[in-house]
């Protein structure tokens, strides 16, 4: 870390200590937002805050740390927290692509959407060099990474391997993945009850293909194909929503912002 933003915390005296010590209400950062400090190796987490230069601490260290934006020579004016501070704050975050709007000392909502977006820029940057350099790769289970499933219904395999054995059916693996035991399960089924278990039978030639084919085999194939990426559609939308309930569950805000996309650091 920069030698200069270490000396900043001695540099407010009494007032940086009194602002610390009786923060107006509203300044407090949320708990979602502070996880996302501590994971971003921010030093004074304890103190966080939106009031005073500890706000502006915070900006200069995702700056100086974790974003580099400008050059070190051009961060002077985020360096000075005096009056001045907050427009260049403000000309910061609008090259960045963050919400900036009513940016002020007292305008504590403005400034918490400022550094919530400078917080996920900072967590996409290491995330992507991370990604980048392949330090992520020991993270994930080297067959859960391939198949990109996730074993849900493992708590079921111990009894669902019983009726396998009961019905001389091939037993699952403990490692088995979910839809492994769905199959299992339907297969259980058909030996219990074959009747109910029956499946719906398809008139391939009344299926529509949103194409003109004239060959009877052609159709039906094509009618085949059309199922099968109907099928494919739908285990995709369950794919994407279980990323999107993870990460609901890692940001613990479940709202997006276009806005905060961007290209290059």
């Amino acid at each position: 870390m920069g030698g200069f933003y270490q000396g900043k915390g001695g540099k407010g005296g009494a007032a940086g200590d009194a602002s610390s010590a009786a923060a107006p209400a509203g300044a407090t950062i949320p708990s979602s937002l502070i996880r996302k400090l501590q994971a971003l190796d921010y030093p004074e987490v304890s103190s966080a805050s939106l009031d005073g230069q500890a706000y502006c601490k915070i900006v200069l260290f995702l700056e100086e740390e974790k974003i580099r934006l400008y050059e070190k020579i051009d961060r002077g004016p985020l360096r000075s927290f005096t009056k001045a501070w907050y427009e260049a704050a403000t000309n910061y975050a609008k090259e960045l692509g963050v919400p900036y709007e009513g940016l002020s000392e007292k305008d504590f909502p403005a400034k918490l959407r400022m550094l919530n977006g400078l917080t996920n820029i900072a967590v996409h940057d290491i995330y992507r060099d991370k990604m980048e350099a392949d330090e992520l790769m020991d993270a994930c289970p080297p067959q859960r990474a391939a198949t990109g499933e996730k074993q849900r219904l493992g708590q079921l395999i111990p009894p669902l391997n019983q009726l396998m054995e009961f019905f001389s059916l091939p037993t699952l693996e403990p490692n088995a993945l979910d839809a492994d035991v769905l199959a299992a399960l339907k297969c259980v089924q058909v030996r219990v009850d074959p009747k109910e278990a029956e499946e719906v039978k398809l008139d391939l030639n009344s299926l529509p293909l949103g194409m003109e084919v004239s060959n009877p085999e052609m159709r039906r194939a094509v009618a085949v194909l059309r199922l099968l990426h109907g099928w494919d559609l739908q285990q995709l939308q369950v794919n994407i929503n279980t990323v999107i309930n993870e990460l609901q569950q890692l940001t613990a805000n479940p709202q997006t912002d276009s806005r905060l996309g961007r290209v290059g650091r």
